[in-house]
């Protein structure tokens, strides 16, 4: 029995490619886990490194070796260890270092019973970025569609100027992870799941929603080391929402419905939700109607410019999680940042439950 998986690869001119791969290795011998290790490991140049130390002479051993004791002349107990070490043992640890795991794997959704306890993982050099390999705005776009979202126009954090976002080439794979049935079995993942518009693709839409398993929609304690290493270590890598909830600073994000990425840019604190529409400059609050439901918000205009005399609706849907409809209101405010007009309406949401991580704004 075999399963599809993906390879997604950082240059956009590349198509999408369909791997195939057997499931007879089950979870404590997964073929696609080995197979992204090899392809990194190949990619890294790590194979022609051992092939070297393999092939070394005893005097060049040696002087690899001297240059590795070199380093570690402390008083400290590592220092003490690679002093007392032979040549050949400094050059089977080298050769064991270039063999070890330059793969990070990365949870997309975790098995949650919205999802049918379906976890999607990428794989990808855990040094890709330092390392230049090219932006990979299609796995950045995948990351971002299953609730990952990224604060746009920011830097590393390590100051190197480069935007957020999926480093170098990835595998893609999906697994049915159910431990209380006491099931994990690789199932398919094609290409035309992680192509087009992505936030319209079903699995995707699961994943944002509470519960889905994706970004924020699961218990953050569900998710795997590796995902809370991102979170933790690469904040400009995270889910915005987290972001926002931890440093108390409000993320911008795009809207997951992909149709209202135009109309408007939404952030978060602990206690509020805003959403900011850019609207025609003569627009007064006469001109606005708002809706606030308990889960749901309905956005208007009528009486302006381009709907005068039919209303223009901005958003109508379902809010991530229930609001304080009296404490929810709009402002009216000139900003020049708020192309095309420097008019912006901005709907601020009252979370019911302070505290609470919205994974999206409104699901319309």
């Amino acid at each position: 029995m075999s399963f599809q998986h993906v390879l997604i690869p950082a240059i956009e001119s590349e198509p999408i490619a369909r791997q195939e791969a057997s499931k007879a290795g089950g979870l404590t011998n997964d073929a696609l886990s080995k197979n992204a290790k090899a392809y990194f490991f190949e990619k890294s140049g790590g194979s022609k490194r051992a092939e070297l130390l393999e092939k070394a002479s005893a005097p060049e051993k040696k002087q690899i070796a001297d240059r590795i004791r070199k380093q570690y002349t402390g008083a400290d107990e590592s220092s003490k260890r690679v002093q007392a070490m032979g040549d050949d043992e400094i050059v089977n640890l080298l050769k064991m270092q270039e063999q070890a795991s330059n793969c990070e794997i990365t949870c997309l959704t975790i098995p949650t019973p919205l999802n049918g306890q379906t976890a999607v993982s990428m794989y990808g050099d855990d040094q890709a970025r330092t390392k230049n390999h090219p932006y990979n705005p299609r796995a950045t776009k995948l990351m971002l569609a299953c609730g990952h979202a990224f604060p746009p126009n920011s830097t590393s954090g390590d100051s190197d100027g480069k935007p957020n976002g999926i480093y170098g080439d990835v595998f893609v794979g999906r697994a049915i992870d159910d431990e209380g049935k006491d099931i994990w079995e690789r199932v398919d993942l094609t290409p035309a799941e992680v192509e087009g518009d992505l936030y319209k693709q079903q699995w995707c839409k699961i994943a944002r929603r509470k519960g889905g398993g994706g970004g924020q929609g699961g218990s953050a304690s569900s998710l795997s080391k590796t995902l809370q290493n991102f979170q933790n270590q690469q904040q400009q890598m995270c889910p915005s929402a987290a972001v926002a909830a931890s440093s108390g600073t409000p993320a911008i994000a795009a809207d997951p419905a992909n149709e209202n990425q135009a109309k408007y840019t939404w952030s978060q604190t602990d206690d509020e939700v805003e959403l900011k529409f850019v609207v025609p400059k003569e627009t007064r609050a006469k001109n606005v109607t708002a809706q606030f439901g308990c889960k749901s918000l309905r956005v208007s205009l009528s009486g302006v410019d381009g709907c005068e005399t039919n209303e223009l609706l901005l958003c109508d849907g379902v809010t991530w999680d229930q609001i304080d409809v009296d404490g929810s209101t709009f402002t009216l405010q000139d900003e020049p940042g708020a192309k095309p007009t420097g008019r912006e309406l901005c709907v601020s949401l009252e979370k019911a439950s302070g505290g609470q991580t919205w994974n999206y704004a409104i699901e319309e």
